[in-house]
């Protein structure tokens, strides 16, 4: 079987770990013939030889790779073009093998601002039903969407979990970085995040608890939510710590009190298990493929009421035997969940192609 695998979202912060762990796996496997490599010039890239990669110089989503691409791989008859997301080059030669995470846009539609985004989704999932030969997703939840929104034979679907990186496991504990206590939030900030009800919350447990803090951790605050930090006197109490390096998170989950994961839709669900890893508490929304995921080891509360969270946040703050027990189930669950197993179970279901 001979492979193109285009890893020019590398640096993506979902996806970008799924690349780097399920294709930097494939291409250590000897079941395939011959596998080319797509990256963006003067990006990360995995380590392949000069003369397997094809450089491209457009990101996804910009018109001209859809010319780019295809005329860059004109030459590579056979092969399958594996694209980690659902935007790939319409005008490809190669039969295509997709992976769809999650579909955020048709269930927060308000949320992806021009309504162009929400349509521009829709046709190229269309295009996928018509033109995969199979298309991996990471959830029984994501596999659900696809079949009841876009009517993808369940036949034409796999599921494969994603894994948790090996450095959550081994890397001794740290220290904590803060002499007070905090909680932590380790993600991006966009609106289905539901980082405003996470701030509500922490505002009334803040009265509960003066000594804590939030700790959020993410791409550059948006706007709404440092608006809602001012509106709420947090100021003094929320650390907004950016994107932070692998290391460096974990440094701060050894630190924390617990983890809370407010959001209103997953896929998958990757933080809140690497934060069981850790050793870790989770309080969590059910929402999506969360509790698909985090099963029993979670603390779920309603995404919709701050009031819930705030309780959720107290009775384990309280409650050191609970919260003990949740850290224990933690830890066994994320043990589930590795990135050899999700590889291998890829080079199964690829295998069935040939």
């Amino acid at each position: 079987m001979r492979l193109l695998l285009d890893a020019r979202k590398i640096e993506d912060y979902g996806i970008g770990v799924y690349i780097r762990h399920v294709f930097g796996g494939l291409l250590e496997q000897p079941f395939f013939e011959d596998i080319r490599v797509i990256h963006l010039a003067g990006k990360e890239r995995l380590a392949v030889p000069r003369q397997k990669e094809i450089r491209a110089h457009y990101a996804n989503y910009d018109p001209r790779e859809q010319l780019e691409i295809p005329w860059k791989c004109r030459h590579l008859k056979g092969y399958y073009y594996f694209s980690p997301h659902y935007i790939f080059p319409l005008f490809l030669r190669q039969r295509l093998i997709v992976t769809v995470h999650d579909l955020i846009h048709f269930k927060f539609p308000a949320f992806f601002k021009p309504q162009v985004k929400v349509e521009i989704a829709r046709f190229f999932l269309r295009q996928i039903k018509s033109r995969a030969a199979l298309v991996f997703t990471v959830s029984r939840q994501t596999a659900a969407d696809l079949a009841e929104m876009f009517s993808i034979p369940m036949d034409k679907i796999r599921i494969i979990y994603n894994g948790v990186a090996d450095t959550f496991f081994q890397t001794p504990p740290f220290a904590s970085p803060y002499l007070f206590p905090y909680i932590i939030y380790v993600g991006n900030w966009k609106p289905h995040k539901n980082i405003i009800t996470l701030l509500q919350a922490f505002r009334f447990i803040s009265t509960l608890h003066p000594d804590l803090r939030l700790v959020l951790i993410g791409l550059a605050p948006r706007p709404a939510v440092q608006k809602e930090i001012s509106r709420l006197n947090l100021n003094e109490k929320c650390l907004l710590l950016g994107y932070l390096p692998q290391p460096e998170v974990i440094r701060y989950l050894d630190g924390a009190c617990l983890f809370v994961f407010p959001s209103l839709y997953e896929g998958f669900g990757l933080p809140p298990l690497e934060a069981m890893a850790r050793g870790r508490a989770v309080i969590s929304s059910p929402a999506g493929s969360l509790r698909e995921v985090l099963a029993d080891a979670a603390l779920y509360f309603d995404p919709t009421s701050a009031e819930d969270l705030a309780a959720k946040i107290d009775l384990l703050l309280s409650d050191e035997s609970k919260r003990h027990s949740y850290e224990k189930k933690g830890r066994q669950r994320s043990s589930l969940f590795r990135w050899p197993e999700a590889v291998a179970r890829h080079v199964h279901f690829l295998q069935d192609l040939e």
